[in-house]
């Protein structure tokens, strides 16, 4: 247990330089302590976890005098003293001129492209529901078609557990047939690659029978079949769907909480952008948490609730 009050420090605490003085009292008031040792390790020593450091990470970047720091770089130098030297080096680069930086541009799209996208669009939503009505017509009259009693029971109950293996396959079927592999890349907005993908994500997202199985194995077990690598004894809380799921890898054993975010996608100026996401084993992903694409999770580690982890960030084996 962290003891609020103070912190004790080796012989080897005090701070040598301007930017640790800073950044041990930044994260001293974080950690609502009155002073932190500058070689002590942030996890192990300090008992922070990752929402503690993003809190950090957030007050440094407030500053005007210190680079920002990123949940990379704390993971990466897990010490004020270490941290402080990391971003000594760093400095010469970021204190170029603003101007120096580029913004990046949307990719272009046309009006044509734009209109031929809603117009597919509207077609699916059109075509689907009344698939859908038809299928509820042809079923009900199937029911009252039987005798009264036992049999209408039956044929009702045997309808609606084919109905439930029918909304669950679609899906399936649609993003094999449509799509086949999920793969690092990107897709211009209202282009018909970008139509594909809204196909697959709308079905995968308009799924109600999926939803009753969050938490158990048969979750897991569609998205296998949807192409994602998943081990056993993976247990996922979560009801954000992953789209892109060939990109998906979890190791046995690891936990998901709810409402945690890994879609394997991003929409980045005007474009889809997909990328994988990698939880090794025994990982524990706190709620609320978001995982960008290209990102990674070390055997045994955590990220904390309502955390975050950016593209080409990732938390090494057995850290917190």
């Amino acid at each position: 247990m962290i003891d609020h009050s103070t912190i004790i420090e080796d012989r080897r605490s005090d701070a040598t330089t301007g930017t640790e003085s800073i950044l041990a009292g930044v994260l001293a008031d974080v950690l609502r302590v009155d002073r932190v040792s500058v070689d002590s390790h942030f996890f192990d020593e300090l008992g922070a976890d990752s929402l503690v450091m993003a809190h950090f990470c957030a007050r440094v970047r407030k500053r005007g005098d210190l680079p920002s720091v990123s949940m990379k770089d704390v993971y990466g130098h897990p010490t004020i003293r270490s941290l402080a030297a990391a971003l000594a080096k760093r400095a010469p680069a970021s204190a170029r001129p603003a101007a120096a930086a580029t913004l990046e541009l949307p990719t272009p799209t046309s009006a044509r492209e734009y209109v031929l996208c809603g117009a597919l669009q509207a077609l699916f939503y059109l075509g689907y529901s009344y698939l859908g009505v038809l299928a509820a017509i042809e079923g009900y009259e199937w029911i009252v078609a039987g005798s009264e009693g036992v049999e209408s029971y039956l044929r009702a109950v045997l309808f609606s557990a084919l109905a439930f293996l029918v909304v669950c396959a679609v899906p399936i079927a649609a993003k094999w047939l449509l799509i086949g592999r999920w793969k690092p890349q990107q897709i211009r907005l209202w282009s018909l690659g970008y139509v594909r993908f809204w196909i697959i994500k709308t079905l995968i997202r308009s799924n109600p029978g999926v939803y009753l199985l969050v938490g158990s194995p048969l979750y897991t077990l569609y998205l296998r079949a949807l192409g994602a690598k998943i081990g056993p004894g993976v247990v996922i809380l979560s009801r954000r769907l992953p789209v892109c799921t060939d990109l998906l890898t979890i190791g046995e054993g690891t936990v998901i909480r709810r409402e945690a975010l890994f879609l394997c996608y991003r929409a980045r100026a005007g474009r889809i952008e997909m990328g994988p996401v990698t939880l090794g084993r025994d990982v524990y992903v706190g709620e609320a948490s978001v995982l960008d694409i290209d990102t990674s999770i070390g055997d045994g580690a955590q990220l904390g609730h309502s955390s975050a982890l950016l593209s080409g960030q990732s938390v090494p084996a057995g850290e917190r």
